[in-house]
């Protein structure tokens, strides 16, 4: 019993540490903000799911759709994203903390930080 006891006790604190980003934490509507040197930009990431498939747009500040044209779930919390629009591929990496992300995304133009959070 003391050792059961002790495994279930070993499992509870371990299963955070292990517990992996999936989709349906990401599903929903992330407010971000990204600081170029032409000021901030700021917008909505939007995740849904559909038949267990990952889908995402970006609707910016201006109002704009634009289709997520990747979205990839890394190791240890981490998102890759990437937006093709008219002139520009746009990539983003960032690492998920509970309702917190924060990274950088990169265009033709350079590299910025993005950081972000989940809105209720």
């Amino acid at each position: 019993m003391k050792k059961l006891f002790i495994l279930m006790f070993v499992l509870g604190i371990a299963s955070p540490i292990f517990a992996q980003l999936d989709s349906k934490q990401l599903v929903g509507n992330w407010k971000y903000s990204v600081v170029t040197d032409q000021g901030e930009m700021t917008g909505v990431f939007k995740f849904t799911e559909n038949e267990g498939k990952l889908k995402g747009e970006i609707i910016t500040a201006e109002g704009y759709n634009i289709p997520m044209s990747k979205i990839e779930i890394k190791e240890e919390n981490n998102l890759y994203l990437e937006i093709q629009t008219d002139s520009d591929l746009i990539k983003v990496k960032v690492k998920v903390d509970g309702k917190n992300f924060k990274g950088t995304g990169s265009s033709y133009q350079g590299e910025a930080p993005i950081t972000g959070e989940k809105q209720e």
